[in-house]
């Protein structure tokens, strides 16, 4: 008995030393880092032109704080809607973000929520509920942006979509 609970103290110890999760003095961590870096870059089409002409058509929907039942921009959202009604062949994962103002608990309930709400609009707007593979809430992970702005924290209050090919 005492072997194994030496046996779960040093593995315990051993994980909780090494630096995965290990928060730079401003908070945050060399994972935000990475994904700071990669929503700044145009996104890499795998799949051909069809995945291309998506990212490139296809814009973030953003939303204003606490909130997940209105898009800031319903223009943006309507060019998504007619650039889907363009293409019948595209379907796609729907992706909800949250900035780090609250809880993850939180965040992620209503990353969830805008994700969700985005979905029903498009299906309300006439997209095929078929297409849309996965509406799916990420909470306050993979930010655009770390600092702890108002600026900073409406880049991560976003939904973004996500090819998946047929």
């Amino acid at each position: 008995m005492r072997w194994r609970l030496a046996l779960v103290v040093g593995t315990v110890l051993l994980v909780t030393s090494i630096p995965l999760f290990a928060k730079s003095p401003s908070g945050a961590s060399a994972d935000d880092a990475y994904w700071v870096e990669h929503w700044s870059k145009p996104p890499v089409a795998l799949y051909g032109p069809e995945e291309e002409a998506f990212n490139q058509n296809m814009h973030e929907i953003r939303f204003a704080h606490d909130r997940f039942d209105h898009a800031l921009d319903q223009n943006t959202l309507n060019a998504d809607v007619q650039w889907l009604k363009d293409h019948p062949n595209a379907r796609f994962f729907i992706d909800g973000y949250a900035s780090a103002t609250g809880s993850e608990a939180y965040n992620l309930k209503l990353s969830g929520e805008r994700a969700w709400w985005v979905r029903q609009a498009l299906i309300r707007k006439g997209i095929a509920e078929d297409r849309i593979v996965l509406a799916v809430p990420w909470g306050m992970l993979y930010p655009a942006c770390t600092e702890d702005t108002e600026e900073c924290h409406a880049k991560n209050r976003v939904v973004r979509f996500t090819y998946h090919p047929n």
